[in-house]
């Protein structure tokens, strides 16, 4: 059977002016589905599904960072995903906004990474670049702390996101240093230059563990695409390489189409790299060149399954489902919550 799973993974929604429900026509795919596919809610986040669906379940449960390890040599007693952020100062607040997660080059990774190890040298704390333009922070093994990934930062207040619990002191104070440290960096100047935002932080979140290792006998039946540390780190367990997403969904969508595919798409990169003004035209970007494709796709007989993950739901939409055109539409973003 060929199956797509689309995960828009950074796509969650508050009540923000930006969430209003959008005119009729502007998000035909994402409209589709709301009117016709069988929706729910993911109770352990979009990772957690994705490990299950591509047959790596002993994966599900783990830290993010433990699994992104995987694509990555960094062995430590305790693993953290350190993502950059470009945080912006509003009324008496620091916030950050959608666009504001970055995604290093490769070069930028591993400069920060470099002058981090010896700025830190023999502290136990180590910096390594990972896929997708992200870090992960090794460090001590330490007490138990509770973090919060940054995509949920833009609908959240960020004050109340910081590291908690009985462990929390010295990520709060690497935190802070490292804010600090990256204020004035030489980088900083250069993605500049380019009309790049500045890095402002390394946000730690996602890890607590070691990393995780390959289980005999896993395979990887599926082809994923995407830019994402945790995914690539999940796909490299499955023996298997992470793909470059290609611009829109006639990429992966062949005739036939692969038996099983997924593709994790960003709203952030939506907005900084298709210059998209805010989330509407992000997702009506994102729409038109993967959702609605894929409904289409569904509708020819191409496809028989899409499914879409996105702000904690999931929908699965059949060919057959299609049929039930006694259904009501709505709104597509009051579909999404």
């Amino acid at each position: 059977m060929s199956e797509l799973v689309i995960v828009i993974t950074d796509l969650y929604l508050g009540a923000e002016p930006e969430t209003a429900p959008a005119a009729r026509g502007t998000l035909p795919g994402l409209e589709a589905l709301g009117r016709f596919a069988h929706a729910g809610p993911l109770a352990n986040g979009w990772r957690s599904w994705a490990a299950h669906w591509l047959d790596l379940a002993p994966y599900a449960k783990l830290p993010p960072a433990s699994v992104a390890a995987a694509a990555a040599e960094a062995p430590a007693p305790a693993l953290w995903l350190a993502e950059p952020l470009s945080l912006t100062e509003g009324v008496g607040r620091v916030h950050l906004e959608r666009r504001g997660r970055l995604r290093l080059e490769a070069a930028e990774a591993a400069r920060l990474a470099e002058e981090f190890n010896a700025l830190y040298a023999g502290s136990g704390l180590t910096l390594t670049g990972l896929p997708g333009g992200t870090l992960l922070l090794g460090a001590p093994a330490g007490a138990p702390v509770r973090t919060f990934d940054p995509a949920r930062l833009p609908v959240e207040a960020l004050a109340e996101r910081l590291p908690q619990g009985p462990g929390a002191g010295a990520l709060r104070r690497l935190g802070s240093e490292l804010e600090m440290w990256l204020h004035t960096h030489p980088l900083n100047a250069v993605r500049a230059a380019r009309g790049a935002p500045p890095v402002s932080q390394l946000w730690i979140w996602g890890g607590g563990a070691g990393a995780a290792a390959p289980l005999p006998g896993t395979s990887l039946r599926a082809e994923v695409y995407g830019e994402e540390a945790y995914l690539a780190g999940l796909v490299a367990l499955g023996g298997g390489a992470l793909r470059a997403p290609p611009q829109a969904a006639a990429g992966v969508l062949g005739t036939p189409p692969a038996a099983r595919i997924l593709c994790a798409l960003e709203v952030s990169e939506a907005l900084r790299g298709a210059g998209q003004a805010d989330l509407l035209s992000a997702l009506a970007d994102l729409d038109q060149r993967w959702i609605a494709p894929a409904v289409t796709a569904l509708g020819a007989g191409t496809l028989e399954r899409l499914w879409l993950l996105a702000n904690d739901r999931a929908w699965s939409l059949r060919r057959q489902d299609l049929w039930r055109r006694w259904r009501r539409g709505r709104p597509a973003l009051e579909a999404l919550t």
